[in-house]
């Protein structure tokens, strides 16, 4: 009878998920950060943070689609609520000079893009400290222009 019982519990358990558990931030960031869109989408379905940061001054899960070129994760997170008007510095340093909006990081992807051939873009990437994989695939991706305009045209309305 106990036997029987656990496994109801656990079947309703399976079906009916307990929805109180939030997933953690470090856990969007990672998966935003990876351009794993899958993964980010779950996150974000299950409650996550929208406004994931990597430190409280730090550059938000936006910051790293926008900079991925990632469309869906940024529609995803403008739909949860992130802040598309929040500066974060990539070293979440306070007071940084160097604090950007999304956007920004869009339009400067956009333009490195637009100005780099692809078969030279992991090379110049390297050359100025960007050695992240999910970027360099995606900065060579050929589709890389348009996927860079989508997301500013995103974020350009919520932008003051």
């Amino acid at each position: 009878m106990k036997l029987k019982f656990l496994f109801v519990i656990t079947f309703l358990l399976t079906v009916f998920p307990i929805t109180g558990c939030k997933p953690d931030s470090a856990s969007l960031m990672a998966a935003v950060k990876a351009d794993n869109t899958q993964e980010a989408g779950n996150l974000i379905k299950k409650g996550a943070d929208a406004n994931s940061r990597t430190s409280p001054n730090g550059w938000s899960a936006l910051h790293y689609a926008a900079r991925n070129g990632n469309v869906d994760i940024v529609q995803q997170l403008l739909s949860a609520g992130a802040d598309a008007n929040y500066s974060g510095s990539m070293d979440g340093k306070a007071n940084s000079a160097v604090a950007l909006k999304p956007l920004v990081l869009a339009q400067v992807s956009l333009d490195l893009v637009s100005q780099i051939p692809a078969s030279q873009m992991e090379a110049k990437l390297h050359e100025i400290g960007l050695d992240d994989q999910a970027l360099v695939r995606s900065m060579k991706d050929p589709t890389a222009a348009s996927r860079y305009r989508k997301v500013i045209d995103l974020l350009t309305p919520v932008t003051k």
